[in-house]
């Protein structure tokens, strides 16, 4: 059983914007998270463009720094993606239903920004996406 919280309270996103299922493992600067390529905005005729996978990204790295903030007792933070320094496609597109599985990594930080290494993978384990990414952390919630 998953012992973590559910996305919806480490992201500040709703539907439908909310893509990211599952946190499924969460520790300092890493985490792993799936989904399902469901009914959205940037669905067209059953086909995602696989670009759409930076913000599924940005969802994990805001799912781990929820997670920490919250385990630190600060709470969760809004932040912003504020850069991709690189990101690399290895797919033009997706299809409706398809799991994806998504990895982040913190390679820098400081206390206002940090950047991480994602990577998106397809339910065979296929790499779909890559991006290094900048986030701009957000204030700490009012006690």
């Amino acid at each position: 059983m998953n012992s973590l919280p559910p996305v919806a309270e480490l992201v500040p996103h709703g539907p439908p914007m909310l893509a990211l299922e599952q946190l499924s493992t969460c520790e300092p600067g890493r985490a792993t998270g799936t989904m399902q390529v469901r009914e959205s905005l940037f669905l067209r005729e059953g086909r995602l463009d696989a670009v759409v996978t930076l913000e599924y990204m940005a969802q994990l790295v805001a799912a781990c720094l929820g997670h920490e903030g919250r385990r630190a007792g600060v709470g969760v933070r809004v932040g912003m993606v504020v850069a991709c320094r690189s990101m690399t496609l290895a797919r033009a597109e997706l299809l409706l239903g398809e799991r994806l599985v998504l990895n982040a990594r913190c390679i820098r930080r400081t206390e206002s920004v940090s950047q991480f290494e994602t990577e998106t993978h397809d339910g065979s384990g296929a790499l779909v996406s890559r991006a290094t990414m900048t986030l701009v952390h957000g204030e700490p919630p009012a006690p």
